[in-house]
């Protein structure tokens, strides 16, 4: 990149106003998670299962708010979607046998992110935050021991806050054109998972569940 500076190769630079598309696809790692409850008799119920790395994607919709010899400021719309297959569940601290198990999640975010000035005519550094709407789909079934009984955890959550942090770079291409990548940590509030048992056709327990998870994305974003 210094060479190309040296060459006298710039990229334009988007002025406040400017509207650009983005997308990127990642890593969503893969991350334990607790749920925690107990049935109608006071039974405890503890459920942990632990995930594969899984792939996400998402699609931006932003704008310049401002542009100085400080960097620049931006604010946009973001939709991303994300699944993760588990390999692991344990309930009471003893692994059960896993059957089917996944976890999908979607989040509508606002988010607000500030650019350093250019380094080398090209590259820039970025912090940010957001905040929005996430949902949950869980699709789980496992056995509670070799002849079952068999217990399945298909509940979907929606209209949950989710907040993220964002950290990353971009690389000016010229012609409105940026390289991206970033690491956020998203994380969606508190929220109940009901826990049926299949075999006996009953809703065993209702349990509370918390999500956060780190992603590593790559992408583009274009200015028009």
């Amino acid at each position: 990149m210094p060479a190309l500076a040296q060459d006298g190769a710039t990229a334009d630079e988007p002025r406040a106003g400017s509207i650009y598309v983005a997308g990127f696809l990642g890593d969503r790692f893969g991350r334990e998670q607790t749920l925690r409850g107990a049935t109608p008799a006071g039974l405890p119920r503890v459920i942990e299962t632990d995930a594969k790395d899984g792939l996400t994607g998402g699609l931006v919709l932003g704008a310049v708010a401002a542009t100085g010899d400080w960097g620049r400021a931006r604010v946009e719309a973001e939709f991303s979607a994300s699944r993760n297959t588990l390999k692991r569940l344990n309930l009471n601290g003893q692994q059960r046998t896993l059957l089917e198990g996944s976890r999908s999640v979607t989040t509508e975010m606002v988010n607000i992110l500030y650019d350093t000035p250019r380094i080398a005519e090209r590259l820039r550094f970025t912090l940010g935050a957001g905040v929005g709407h996430g949902a949950i789909d869980y699709d789980t079934r496992y056995l509670v021991a070799a002849a079952g009984p068999e217990i399945n955890i298909p509940t979907s959550v929606s209209g949950k806050i989710a907040l993220q942090g964002i950290a990353g770079a971009s690389v000016a291409l010229g012609g409105g054109l940026e390289l991206t990548t970033d690491v956020r940590y998203s994380r969606i509030a508190r929220h109940q998972v009901e826990r049926f048992n299949a075999t006996a056709g009953t809703l065993d327990s209702v349990l509370s569940a918390r999500y956060s998870n780190v992603v590593a994305t790559a992408g583009f974003r274009f200015f028009f």
